[in-house]
């Protein structure tokens, strides 16, 4: 073999190898493609000025003899084209003609009660239904309205769309706050006008202990809903998606499936996108899955710090590195912790990503973790027992990096105290947490006195009084439409989910208006609404096309991260009130640069 045989060959070789690592790196065929061109470039400089030294030799002969290049190096010519040509058809003929969405290779279960189109549900052995449901099938079923909604699903599969809307509207005169109900009666309202629609899919989990987060979600879903239909002539259909104690996977694949099977039949309200999950783990385990469906995926509370970069998912809450930092700023500033018993499950990616986002922020010579206690999220059963051996190491502030449903069992275990005035102290340590403990639906009963203990605080993305001062039509608005919607609050209950959001409500109205408006913009300009021509459309929503949420400031960064989200500081206090302490970042687009 040849020298230059051999240096092909080695090189060939070199290209190959780069490429697969920086495609298991990255899971990025643009970049993997990028990378070969640039070694293939690379490869016919070197091949022919292999004996030349010095870039301003290499310059120079470069200008000189381009044609004696072209002729000498054909082979590597001819590779660098065929690269160039690759480059173009993953990253340019894609914008020109975007694909339908694909159906990955996934399967789905031999007994999947599909009505239609991929649109079902399969029973789990706990009793879930998990899949899609239009209607036809009922997903949040512990509700007393269960039976009326149960025979509108009934009506509405027979196809007996009058009836199944006066059976919806019968079950939300008798629990108002049903947010699934007024979904299912809003879609039936959609199919009844007539007019061109797009759907999206809410992907939730209707398990005992995230059931609090999937009501507040669908009804800010429907909040947005249903204002974006009063005020667009393209109305928006929502599916409702349930993962159940399983995971996201199936469930992304089945609603991949649908959107392709949507596609294919030339629909007239196409599935193109998907607001969820709200999970950290939920959306790692089927991102992949959107990526090479060419699915959009718009998360409303996914804030782990691995979740960038990714081609078909952006998020509405900032990164769980923004609100550890933020938490010990104030732990450190403004409560002065000095020693923290920090408590988390490694297992759990939000838990895990909270808790050593705020470690790194606070630990310095002065401010020290004097213990890590490891849980397992949905298990707190053990929780007494590692809060005894943290309170060991004399800490004066416990961080919970963790859940609503597990802080509970902490907060009843607490030894009970009368903390200072926002001081952290040994003898009264205060509890701090991330915005999962602001889901007071999914606080246990028995732990609703030691709310008023005046010792939890949390970080938040959003918080009902948070434009106090500020005037924002689009926040009363979406405040007067929520009380009139799911109020009254009935006697002796909290106002929250009847006549005062939380914050996942806000995110969800956030994430749905968000990609409702991308879809909308291409209506306009009379475009096919496809997936990739909405992803297209959602990340173009920056600088001075960045859109002026109720969470304040949503502007899209390449990475799919938005820029300079608000974080906020809450406390609740011992008479039971949540106040805002401190706001981070951006709430009012005329006041920011994006």
């Amino acid at each position: 073999m040849s020298r230059r045989l051999a240096q092909v060959v080695l090189l060939l070789a070199l290209i190959v190898v780069l490429c697969l690592f920086c495609y298991k790196a990255s899971g990025s065929a643009q970049l993997t493609t990028f990378i070969g061109l640039a070694s293939g470039i690379i490869g016919v400089v070197l091949q022919f000025h292999e004996a030349r030294g010095g870039l301003i030799r290499l310059l120079k002969a470069l200008r000189e003899d381009l044609a004696t290049l072209l002729a000498q190096t054909r082979f590597w010519v001819i590779v660098t084209a065929l690269l160039l040509l690759v480059f173009i058809g993953w990253n340019i003929l894609p914008r020109i003609w975007p694909r339908a969405p694909s159906s990955p290779g996934c399967s789905l279960p031999r007994n999947n009660l599909a009505t239609s189109a991929y649109i079902g549900v399969t029973s789990a052995p706990d009793g879930q239904l998990v899949g899609i449901s239009d209607g036809s099938i009922i997903l949040d079923r512990t509700l007393p309205d269960l039976p009326r909604k149960q025979e509108a699903a009934k009506q509405y599969s027979a196809g007996n769309l009058s009836e199944a809307q006066s059976l919806w509207q019968s079950a939300i005169e008798q629990v108002t706050n049903d947010a699934e109900a007024h979904i299912y009666a809003e879609n039936v309202t959609v199919e009844q006008s007539g007019l061109p629609a797009v759907t999206l899919v809410v992907a939730t989990r209707f398990t005992p202990q995230y059931l609090g987060g999937a009501r507040d979600i669908l009804q800010g879903a429907y909040i947005a809903q249903r204002l974006f239909n009063d005020t667009h002539t393209l109305r928006l259909r929502l599916l409702l998606a349930n993962a159940g104690n399983g995971d996201a996977l199936q469930v992304t694949c089945q609603i991949i499936r649908a959107a392709g099977a949507s596609a294919a039949s030339a629909s007239s309200a196409p599935l193109v996108g998907i607001i969820g999950w709200e999970l950290s783990r939920d959306v790692s385990e089927s991102v992949t899955l959107v990526d090479q469906a060419h699915l959009p995926m718009l998360s409303p509370t996914a804030s782990g710090n691995d979740l960038r970069n990714l081609p078909y998912f952006a998020r509405i809450a900032p990164p769980d590195a923004l609100q550890g930092e933020d938490a010990a700023l104030y732990a450190r500033q403004t409560l002065g912790a000095h020693r923290v018993a920090l408590f988390e499950d490694p297992r759990d990616k939000y838990s895990q990503s909270l808790a050593s986002s705020f470690r790194l922020a606070f630990e310095d010579a002065e401010h020290k973790v004097t213990a890590t206690e490891e849980y397992r999220v949905g298990q707190p059963s053990t929780l007494p027992y590692l809060l005894l051996q943290a309170l060991h190491t004399q800490p004066d502030l416990i961080y919970f990096a963790g859940y609503s449903a597990d802080v509970s069992v902490l907060l009843e275990a607490l030894p009970p105290c009368q903390p200072p005035s926002e001081r952290a102290t040994v003898a009264c340590p205060l509890v701090l947490g991330g915005d999962a403990l602001y889901i007071y639906g999914n606080y246990a009963q028995e732990a609703r006195p030691a709310f008023r203990s005046g010792r939890l605080y949390f970080t938040a993305f959003a918080f009902p009084d948070e434009w106090q001062g500020q005037t924002l039509p689009q926040m009363q608005t979406f405040l007067q439409t929520y009380a009139a919607s799911f109020g009254p609050t009935p006697p002796g209950h909290s106002p929250y989910g009847y006549t005062r959001p939380d914050a996942d409500s806000m995110l969800a109205y956030d994430a749905v208006s968000v990609l409702a408006e991308a879809c909308y913009r291409l209506f306009q300009q009379s475009r096919p609404l496809t997936g990739p021509r909405v992803q297209q459309a959602l990340l173009q929503i920056s600088g001075s096309q960045a859109w002026q949420g109720i969470t304040g400031m949503i502007a899209f960064g390449s990475d799919g991260n938005v820029l300079n989200k608000p974080v906020l500081l809450l406390h609740l206090d011992q008479a039971g009130h949540t106040q805002v302490k401190q706001v981070w970042g951006c709430l009012l687009r005329a006041k920011c640069s994006a």
